[in-house]
């Protein structure tokens, strides 16, 4: 394809051409009658007051997903590369951009600046397989003017609930919090779940379970004792746990909320996050959120071994369709997370995790998250850890769609090129504009190395971050190529 970057140069490469697209999946779910397919909105939230605004800051549905130090760096991630990222695949749904006008001065965070950026991002699918853009300059736009349609949203956020979604945002938070997972019958690494003790009789609500829990009332002098003992109580199983066990909150994002603890120094570091963890959240427990566990912990097992991503797509009755399985690899010291996928080792793989994918689609259609609604259908990603006598451990679920289903979908794009191998960066911080990126690897784009999935404009002076897949023969030829790239990491 061609395309004209800012400066008006002609950069000619291959149109990306997706082996299938979630569109395709969810049509091919769809019963005769039923309403036009939903539209689809992946942008992370935020929970941490000081990022400010410009990012949906969420304080009945805490996350906690800050990967960097400042606002102006978080929104464009959180808002753009994101979402980039996420929906590259989407095939031609609808999907929502969401801007920051009014909450940041930044230029880049406009609407007309991030629809922009969207189009180009996108811009490099063959036509028929590209999203319908929809971008609201803020979250007053979006609830004013949507156009109705159900969203399929991959993240609870508080302002979802003012408009129509396809899953009520409990639901979503639930399904995707690690104390669901180490509850349901898909637990595993030994999970031990840590939830709040502190007790005030006159500050507990009785919520749909019939339970009466803790809210915090910020004048509340019991309420006050009851955060620091609960505090104290916490670190005194930390202090007493053997070593080596992990450590999770039950929701974040990107890996901010897992802390693995093999020494005693590791030990004396997670003491310390997690005590300054519980004295900001606790107070943060109110009468809308207290029965979502938000600051619900899950102590586990260390299990040595490599990760794998499995993606798939379950189906109304509860089967699954294998995605591919990829291996996580190591986070970069930007925060950048690698996943890799060997096209020729799918069909060993699939056969090696059908029992997994089995077991992991009954529990979804047995929770009711695939059934109960219209379209009761979608794609998912699922860390599995296998121990050294053959057990797959699942230690992590996502119920939405994972990054890493890119490397599969694109599979056929490489594979007709004798690229076997690839691999997806979901957020490499470098000093160079995405104009000049194109012209330095103008040969690897042309020839399908690289596949930019997005790239945004940090707060920074030459500050970019950007998602991107990187293609080749083989491990070698990947890393020769991720090295010419990552000289340009901030």
């Amino acid at each position: 394809m061609t395309t004209t970057n800012s400066n008006g140069d002609i950069q000619a490469f291959p149109p990306v051409v997706l082996g299938t697209t979630l569109y395709d999946l969810l049509r091919a779910e769809q019963i005769h009658g039923e309403e036009a397919l939903e539209s689809l909105c992946l942008l992370k939230p935020n929970s941490d007051p000081q990022y400010g605004t410009s990012v949906p800051l969420s304080n009945k549905y805490i996350i906690h997903s800050a990967q960097v130090d400042s606002e102006e760096d978080l929104a464009p991630l959180q808002l753009e590369n994101c979402s980039h990222l996420l929906m590259f695949f989407a095939g031609p749904l609808n999907v929502i951009f969401l801007a920051a006008e009014g909450g940041d001065d930044t230029a880049s965070l406009s609407r007309e600046s991030v629809d922009r950026n969207a189009r180009r991002s996108f811009g490099v699918i063959q036509q028929t397989q590209r999203p319908n853009i929809y971008t609201y300059a803020n979250i007053e736009d979006f609830v004013a003017n949507h156009d109705g349609s159900k969203i399929r949203w991959g993240f609870a956020m508080d302002f979802a609930e003012r408009l129509p979604y396809l899953f009520h945002p409990e639901l979503v938070y639930e399904l995707n919090s690690k104390r669901w997972l180490a509850e349901c019958d898909l637990k595993s690494a030994n999970d031990r779940i840590l939830d709040c003790e502190i007790d005030c009789k006159h500050h507990q609500h009785r919520t749909t379970d019939h339970k009466q829990r803790w809210y915090h009332n910020q004048s509340c002098e019991t309420c006050t004792a009851g955060v620091r003992d609960e505090v104290q109580r916490v670190v005194g199983i930390l202090k007493t746990r053997k070593l080596p066990f992990v450590l999770k909150l039950t929701q974040s994002l990107s890996s901010v909320g897992t802390i693995i603890v093999k020494s005693e120094e590791e030990r004396s570091d997670a003491m310390e996050q997690i005590s300054q963890y519980l004295a900001d959240y606790l107070p943060r427990i109110t009468k809308q959120n207290v029965h979502l566990n938000t600051t619900a912990l899950i102590l586990s097992d260390f299990l040595p071994g490599e990760t794998m991503a499995l993606n798939f797509f379950v189906r109304r009755d509860g089967t699954s369709i294998f995605l591919g399985a990829c291996h996580q690899l190591a986070t970069g010291d930007s925060g950048r997370q690698a996943t890799a996928i060997t096209y020729a080792d799918q069909e060993k793989l699939e056969k090696k995790f059908r029992d997994m994918l089995a077991r992991i689609g009954k529990v979804l259609k047995d929770e009711g998250y695939y059934v109960k609604l219209t379209r009761s259908k979608g794609a998912c990603g699922a860390d599995i850890m296998e121990t050294e006598n053959g057990t797959q451990n699942v230690i992590d679920l996502n119920v939405r769609t994972p990054l890493s289903l890119v490397l599969y979908l694109l599979g056929d794009h490489f594979q007709q090129r004798g690229l076997g191998m690839s691999l997806v960066y979901e957020c490499v911080m470098l000093s160079i504009s995405r104009n000049e990126l194109e012209k330095r690897f103008v040969k690897e784009l042309h020839e399908a190395r690289i596949v930019l999935l997005g790239g945004t404009k940090l707060g920074g002076k030459d500050r970019y971050g950007y998602g991107m897949v990187l293609a080749g023969e083989d491990r070698d030829a990947i890393d020769e190529l991720s090295d010419r790239i990552l000289k340009f990491e901030l």
